[in-house]
């Protein structure tokens, strides 16, 4: 897969790398968001697509923007991440032609998205909730290098990506004939780049590794489409801080231990808490990959100790 930018601090999300060489399939398809339709077809926006994003004459970037988060909940995979996701990160991140005003509105319609029927089991609304936390990990990935987010702005996409975790059901990963889903993965993505942010104070460094950790804890099962790597990256965004908390890296690791013994202390195996323990060790052994492949000391020795120490321990 292509990238549009590639660096060793900001690269996109994993989609973002087949948007110059993936094959332009269409599907003509209604697109509705929230109760809202965009005012352009699907036709008009593959043609953007194969027009290598270009803006239309006579249109505006920063306008036609926002109609895009209403693709974010199409069934139709290629409204929206063949044209939805592709077009933004092509608009946002390759040629920035959003200004930070433009980006803010964009913001604040993305938002309610990640929250639409929160809490609902393996009906078509995960898209939404899904696809606009992954289109604002777009605009998350540019504000770390042309900054727009004021501290609030930056706080309740945070919390939104934090209440997602706790509250999403849906953990479906692809789902044959419409796609990804992959809730998880995507509000992963976003976190990663949240977790790189200025803002980011040590206590929301807590907030996202407990979150990560709960969220494996209450999946029920392992992951099978990617997402410990994906909760592994953002992982990686807070332990490679200057400013880590190596604490709460220290505590989970303390408590899934302590998760390992339990196990065995009865004689029937509780299959749940087992799966809990394996996909959290699943999510710190990516991290331990991860942290090797950086071949350099941003990660403090003594946190990649206690890592790899307790996955050894579980594994």
């Amino acid at each position: 897969m292509a990238a549009f930018v590639k660096s060793a601090t900001n690269e996109m999300p994993p989609r973002l790398f087949c948007v110059l060489v993936a094959a332009v399939i269409f599907f003509p398809a209604a697109v509705i968001c929230a109760g809202a339709s965009s005012p352009h077809d699907a036709a008009f926006w593959k043609a953007i697509k194969e027009a290598n994003f270009a803006v239309p004459a006579a249109e505006s970037a920063g306008q036609l923007a926002l109609e895009l988060p209403a693709l974010a909940a199409s069934t139709d995979p290629a409204v929206r991440d063949g044209c939805g996701y592709e077009i933004l990160a092509a608009w946002v991140y390759r040629d920035h032609l959003l200004s930070a005003e433009q980006l803010e509105a964009l913001r604040l319609k993305l938002l309610p998205g990640m929250t639409a029927h929160l809490g609902e089991l393996e009906n078509e609304t995960i898209f939404g909730r899904s696809f606009s936390a992954l289109y604002l990990s777009i605009l998350a990935a540019e504000d770390l290098r042309h900054p727009f987010l004021s501290p609030p702005a930056f706080r309740k996409t945070l919390d939104l990506a934090l209440e997602s975790y706790a509250r999403e059901k849906d953990l479906r990963g692809y789902v044959p004939g419409k796609g990804w889903a992959h809730a998880t993965a995507h509000v992963a993505d976003l976190l990663k780049f949240l977790g790189r942010s200025p803002h980011l104070s040590r206590e929301e460094q807590k907030l996202i590794v407990n979150a990560i950790a709960q969220r494996c804890r209450s999946a029920g099962s392992v992951f099978a489409h990617g997402e410990d790597a994906r909760m592994a990256a953002a992982l990686l965004s807070i332990a490679e801080r200057k400013d880590c908390d190596v604490e709460v890296f220290r505590s989970w690791c303390e408590n899934l231990g302590a998760e390992f013994d339990e196990l065995w202390k009865s004689a029937d195996l509780n299959l749940q808490a087992y799966g809990s323990v394996r996909l959290q060790s699943d999510v710190l052994v990516h991290l331990m990959a991860k942290i090797a492949a950086r071949n350099d000391a941003t990660v403090p020795k003594d946190l990649r100790e206690r890592i790899g120490t307790t996955v050894s321990k579980v594994d």
